[in-house]
């Protein structure tokens, strides 16, 4: 769950990097290379060190050569920088629990899902989709931030897997979807007071390095699919971070993108 938080915060960056820039400066909250912030009309303050991170290749920083596979380039945070007020950073404030489910089910619509409300007093997870008749039923008896949680939860599931009505939401393509809806939904300021399950039931205390990264990669990938999609659905006047999708999203075909650095 702090990764999660992180990954909100740092929209738009890899799993691999969320993790290098929180394991150098923890809390890191909005970063960019040196033209990026030049381009804000901003500088880096004299003598702050900068956060070396994984790149492509037109990224590379010459004087840190390959790592890993990967180029490496350098970025600073907000706070290691001076100049023009910035616009408004980190997680969106000022957006109610209703903004973020009706951005979500205008996301649904654009992909050809209707949303309807209406009970479900089978469905212990309170949704389901019915992928044949192209909808998105959440319960009527849930509220606010709940409802939107299992609304992105189901969007997920609609992006990353392809389940049939009698495999159910279990194992790791729960986990990934919580994990997404959890995502979006902090990186909106709009949780429910709920903990997720713990993640060590489903791929152990000791998962490999290739499980983690692989399932982070997926996350963060569809996490900023769906957000991205959100932006031009969400009230005009929040300004953050992060270039807004101008197309509809598909969700039916399933982001195996993992992480590929800046």
């Amino acid at each position: 769950m702090r990764w999660l938080d992180a990954a909100a915060v740092l929209h738009g960056q890899s799993f691999r990097n969320v993790v290098l820039i929180k394991l150098q400066m923890p809390d890191a909250v909005w970063v960019d290379g040196r033209p990026g912030w030049q381009r804000q009309g901003r500088h880096i303050a004299r003598g702050a060190s900068g956060i070396r991170i994984a790149a492509s290749a037109r990224d590379v920083d010459r004087a840190a050569g390959p790592v890993q596979g990967h180029a490496v380039a350098t970025v600073w945070d907000i706070s290691q920088t001076e100049g023009s007020p910035p616009p408004p950073i980190g997680t969106v404030a000022g957006l109610r629990p209703e903004d973020v489910y009706a951005a979500l089910a205008r996301v649904a619509l654009d992909a050809g899902y209707r949303v309807n409300r209406r009970p479900l007093p089978d469905e212990p997870n309170g949704a389901m989709t019915d992928r044949r008749r192209r909808r998105v039923i959440v319960s009527d008896n849930l509220d606010g931030a709940v409802a939107a949680m299992r609304l992105a939860h189901e969007l997920a599931h609609l992006r990353m897997h392809k389940l049939s009505h009698d495999s159910g939401c279990h194992g790791l393509a729960r986990l990934e979807a919580e994990s997404v809806a959890y995502t979006m939904l902090a990186r909106f300021g709009v949780l429910p007071a709920h903990q997720m399950a713990s993640a060590a039931g489903t791929i152990g205390r000791n998962p490999s390095v290739r499980l983690v990264e692989t399932l982070g990669g997926r996350v963060v990938a569809a996490a900023g699919r769906l957000i991205g999609a959100m932006d031009r659905h969400l009230p005009t006047a929040q300004v953050r971070p992060g270039k807004a999708r101008t197309a509809p999203m598909c969700l039916d075909a399933e982001d195996r993108e993992l992480d590929r650095g800046l």
